[in-house]
């Protein structure tokens, strides 16, 4: 049953008696995302609340209620920026060269020798630090690819070095990461990242096999993931599963338990390539397997102690109205795009997705064009998302998944989206009444549904 009143009021009555195996319609979720409110509720409490939230009736307790779901929660939400000078978000992709061939690589076609020249990042920099833009959010600034950072590592030091000379006694805030396959870390590198705090994130399969099959150098990552932990370097694994390795997290978790047992958590990742689906019935499989094994290793990592994490999976503390909020995004060859995955003139979507550039000393956004990209994909212009209740938490979807595929695929991500955050949901609404109650919710439930009281 659809409760428009209270959907507009961003208010979601979430079917939910199938995790009984009984109608789903018979118990609901009640869910309120700008809240951050989750309950159970039977469908009659939710007629009446739908009933008082169109003014049908003036139930004080149901208005009371009302009020508690759209009062002011804890959870920021994050809306579409106004203008480019609003972002915060700088990923400098240094070149277009990388020494790996994944099989799911996103900009293998943009593969070049080219590399960013240092005046270009010394323009992006000048901008966040040396202009009149104020700062509202403390910078995240990552390099990442494009191709293999580290093959260019003389501009990433030359970059660092820059930034900490303009910073020097102000009161900017920022954080720099970089994005690595793991494969060219060497000692030198590793102690000067450490010394200048830059974050790190390794893509690594984990597994030998898989590894090599789809991506390479298995030997040379493990020992440099060996090299930094003996150095006590923090950095974090991320994994990307594909349909032939989805089914394999379990097994991960046994083998950084057995190879690298200092390791304690490891970021588990979808994979967007059109390729590897050949219909929407194959991706269907594949988000059913990633979400299913994905909670058995989060359990298995639990007992271990290792923290399994995945964004595609768990997305209840990202409130937002476009997936993304946009990005600065120097490309190689000086131009800036809206996304990390469109990088290069090569690209068939690069048009796009770029809406400035940094050839000059100052860096020219056009507000135009940025207004343009950000009114696509979001939660407002699809009419897929108009009665969803996962919208505020998936933004309406990534543009580039959306460009990439037909509507039927389109469609089953958006079930997988659903799937996963009510999942989530109902999983923070059981510990809270564990911790409250001390009892099992699925149980207590249970318990109700068999002796008819519910």
């Amino acid at each position: 049953m659809e409760y428009p009143t209270l959907t507009k009021k961003n208010i979601f009555a979430i079917p939910t008696g199938d995790l009984w195996d009984i109608a789903p319609e018979r118990v609901y979720m009640i869910y309120a995302p700008l809240n951050g409110h989750i309950s159970l509720a039977t469908p009659q409490s939710v007629e009446e609340l739908e009933r008082c939230a169109a003014g049908e009736q003036t139930d004080t307790a149901q208005q009371q209620m009302l009020e508690t779901f759209q009062a002011k929660g804890t959870v920021p939400v994050h809306y579409i920026p106004q203008t480019p000078h609003d972002l915060y978000q700088v990923d400098l992709l240094i070149n277009y060269t990388c020494n790996f061939k994944c099989i799911y690589c996103y900009s293998a076609a943009g593969r070049s020798t080219k590399h960013v020249d240092f005046a270009q990042i010394k323009t992006v920099v000048d901008y966040l630090f040396c202009s009149e833009k104020k700062q509202a959010n403390p910078y995240i600034i990552n390099f990442s690819g494009g191709g293999e950072p580290l093959i260019n590592f003389d501009l990433i030091r030359q970059t660092v070095e820059y930034i900490e000379e303009v910073t020097k006694d102000t009161h900017y805030k920022y954080n720099i990461g970089l994005v690595t396959n793991g494969s060219l870390i060497t000692p030198e590198i590793v102690d000067y990242l450490h010394q200048k705090k830059v974050d790190m994130a390794v893509s690594f399969e984990i597994l030998e096999r898989l590894q090599n099959k789809e991506r390479g150098s298995y030997d040379k990552v493990a020992a440099n993931i060996d090299l930094m932990l003996d150095k006590g370097y923090p950095f974090g694994i991320r994994t990307t599963f594909t349909p032939e390795s989805v089914t394999s997290m379990c097994e991960m978790i046994e083998e950084l338990e057995r190879r690298f047992p200092r390791l304690k958590k490891v970021v588990f990742d979808v994979v967007l390539s059109p390729d590897l689906f050949a219909t929407p019935d194959e991706l269907k499989s594949y988000y059913d397997n990633f979400l299913r094994e994905y909670y058995r290793a989060k359990e298995l990592g639990k007992q271990k102690g290792i923290a399994v994490e995945s964004i595609a999976v768990e997305t209840l503390s990202m409130v937002r109205d476009r997936t993304c909020e946009g990005k600065i995004v120097l490309t190689p060859v000086g131009s800036i795009s809206s996304c990390a995955r469109v990088s290069s003139p090569q690209e068939s979507l690069y048009n796009d997705y770029v809406f400035g550039d940094a050839q000059g000393k100052q860096l020219k956004l056009d507000e135009e064009q940025f207004a343009a990209i950000m009114a696509e994909n979001n939660i407002y212009s699809q009419p897929i998302c108009h009665a969803c209740f996962a919208r505020w938490n998936c933004g309406g979807g990534c543009r580039l998944f959306h460009q990439s595929f037909s509507q039927p695929f389109v469609e089953v991500k958006c079930d997988f989206t659903r799937k996963a955050l009510r999942r989530q949901a109902f999983g923070v609404l059981s510990d809270n009444f564990r911790k409250a109650k001390g009892t099992d919710l699925h149980t207590f439930i249970a318990e109700k549904i068999d002796n008819g009281t519910l």
